[in-house]
């Protein structure tokens, strides 16, 4: 580690509400991994009949089990017959529906702490793995977007003349396009998946990046580090990478976790829309549907997914302060 990132490191970490936002954000990076830990309905391992088991991550069947039987195994039944068993904190699946409740919406209580959804499924549980959806779909976007506009940045900036005119002209073309409603668009058209919206928001994402990527090359290919190795006959891609590239990074870190939040947003909105991903898959944008259509009865429904989805992206947005304060050269 140079001095200087030492140096920007130090001025990150003495923000206290930075400290306390990445302390949030990979608590809830570590809740996104580790789901099936924490909600489940299936113990995460266990030994049965002088077998080790993993229930949590492999789908068995009665006779794996050494009972008689068909359809989906229920380990509730079976807990006593495990010889030792670790079982996840809330024995909730978020894809299951209690039938023991009065009625499916039910308030928030001990045995669903933060309630149940129109179909009677535990809302905890569905806030949990709803949790890895935005992730997965946040981050796949962020990596997308910057390996695209990263490219196109660089090869604009570092080689100039036509193709920096060509690039210019795409870059103008697609920020003329009005992402979200053309996201809408095409997801009508489109059996909606996660793969579909990871993909569809990469190919329109990454104008953002591209033109602050652009800036740095032209800045940085000028430099005498980068003349001095064309100069000993270092090739294009060599200079790019080795030189301009790593020269070029701030705006990726400070930039990182706004895009990430837009990323949480977005997913939030489509599934708000019902556009996003598929039921019964588990999201935050589904549980505040359900609670603009049932909001006078059921509460729960939209202060727990509100919360959830506040609080990611404030810490977020602090961690994206902290880091433009850290790596501004202007500071």
């Amino acid at each position: 580690m140079s001095p200087e990132f030492k140096r920007r490191a130090a001025i990150f970490l003495s923000s206290r509400r930075a400290q306390g936002a990445l302390v949030f954000f990979f608590s809830l990076l570590f809740v996104a991994v580790f789901a099936e830990w924490i909600s489940n309905s299936k113990p995460v391992i266990g030994k049965i009949n002088g077998r080790i088991v993993v229930p949590a991550y492999v789908d068995y069947n009665w006779e794996d089990m050494g009972d008689e039987g068909a359809g989906v195994v229920d380990y509730r039944e079976i807990r006593e017959e495990f010889e030792w068993a670790i079982w996840p904190l809330i024995e909730w699946d978020p894809y299951e529906n209690d039938y023991e409740l009065e009625e499916f919406m039910s308030p928030p209580s001990a045995s669903h702490w933060l309630g149940t959804d129109v179909s009677g499924r535990d809302v905890l549980a569905r806030l949990i793995y709803g949790t890895r959806v935005s992730f997965i779909f946040a981050f796949a976007v962020w990596v997308l977007t910057y390996i695209v506009g990263t490219a196109i940045g660089l090869t604009q900036g570092f080689f100039g003349g036509f193709v920096d005119l060509l690039g210019q002209r795409a870059v103008e073309m697609f920020s003329a396009i009005p992402v979200f409603y053309l996201l809408l668009l095409m997801i009508s058209f489109l059996q909606p998946n996660i793969f579909y919206l990871i993909v569809i928001s990469a190919v329109f994402g990454w104008v953002g990046i591209s033109m602050y990527m652009r800036g740095e090359a032209l800045k940085n290919r000028n430099l005498v580090y980068c003349e001095a190795a064309r100069s000993l006959g270092a090739s294009h891609a060599r200079v790019i990478f080795r030189h301009i590239l790593p020269n070029s990074l701030i705006p990726l870190i400070t930039f990182s976790p706004f895009t990430i939040v837009g990323g949480i947003i977005s997913l939030s909105a489509l599934d708000l829309l019902g556009f996003g991903v598929p039921p019964p898959t588990p999201s935050w944008g589904e549980l505040l549907e359900q609670a603009r259509q049932n909001f006078r009865v059921a509460w729960w429904l939209a202060a727990f997914p509100t919360l959830f989805l506040f609080v990611s992206v404030v810490s977020l947005n602090l961690i994206g302060e902290a880091l433009r304060n850290a790596f501004d050269p202007r500071a």
